[in-house]
């Protein structure tokens, strides 16, 4: 935990703040164990085994449970990934084309309104601008492009931005839960591995992060591909209610062992 708490040190989260937030997490997790043992469900039952004193437990029922709010970082991600490896929007080689702002099927219109009809494509692209992933080129005109391009190879917000850290959240939590999965013997178990080594010299280093980066570029578009397909042919079809998040992470840092 560790380098967790050392973020939010740096972010200025002090313990009480964090031990204050996350009293809503063990009560929402405490809910959700004793509805899936099919035990009793009340603020004695909660505050048994959440250890979250039973005033808590009562302000926290009473409060009830914010309804989710539509976010756009969900749409702005998706456009992002088809426009990587979607073979409508990649040339021969499968980089990402230059798409017309607007127009009819290629377009960066056709794109964000093939993903959501909630989100409008105007407000997609001032995100992904505003994100430093897309710029705008050629041909502009009174503050408008004719054409944008993905400027970046991941989806990678400016540093410090709330999307920043929602994408962290998002990777962080899927990672953990598939590790939990198994560890409570889940099956089928969960993909969760990695490759150690150590003793390396900093070329080395530099020579696996290259490697790394290139497999993850591969696997990203081949898994990609794949993923926009099958939620083309599954939309509208009754069970398609599960999601799925794939990822890699590369981490050198110095040898504790020695």
């Amino acid at each position: 935990m560790s380098p967790l708490v050392e973020l939010l040190l740096h972010e200025g989260v002090t313990y009480p703040r964090f031990a204050n937030a996350l009293k809503k997490t063990f009560l929402e997790a405490a809910q959700s164990v004793l509805e899936t043992n099919s035990a009793r469900v009340n603020d004695s039952s909660i505050s048994v085994l959440s250890g979250v004193h039973r005033k808590d437990v009562r302000e926290w029922r009473v409060a009830g449970r914010p309804r989710p709010q539509a976010k756009i970082a969900g749409a702005v991600m998706e456009v992002f990934t088809r426009w990587a490896s979607d073979p409508d929007y990649c040339d021969e080689q499968g980089r990402p084309r230059i798409l017309d702002r607007a127009g009819g099927p290629g377009s960066f219109e056709a794109l964000a309104a093939s993903v959501s009809n909630d989100v409008h494509p105007h407000t997609v692209l001032q995100e992904l601008t505003r994100l430093g992933v897309v710029r705008r080129t050629q041909g502009e005109t009174d503050g408008n492009a004719d054409k944008v391009a993905l400027c970046a190879d991941a989806f990678v917000p400016k540093e410090g931005s709330a999307e920043m850290l929602q994408l962290f959240a998002d990777n962080a939590g899927d990672h953990v839960s598939a590790a939990a999965h198994n560890l409570m013997g889940g099956r089928p178990p969960m993909l969760e591995q990695s490759v150690f080594a150590d003793s390396l010299t900093p070329e080395s280093v530099a020579a696996l992060s290259a490697l790394a980066r290139h497999i993850w570029s591969g696997a990203f578009r081949e898994f990609a591909r794949k993923a926009t397909a099958l939620d083309r042919q599954n939309q509208r079809q009754p069970g398609a209610d599960r999601r799925v998040r794939f990822g890699m992470y590369y981490y050198h840092g110095p040898n504790d062992k020695q």
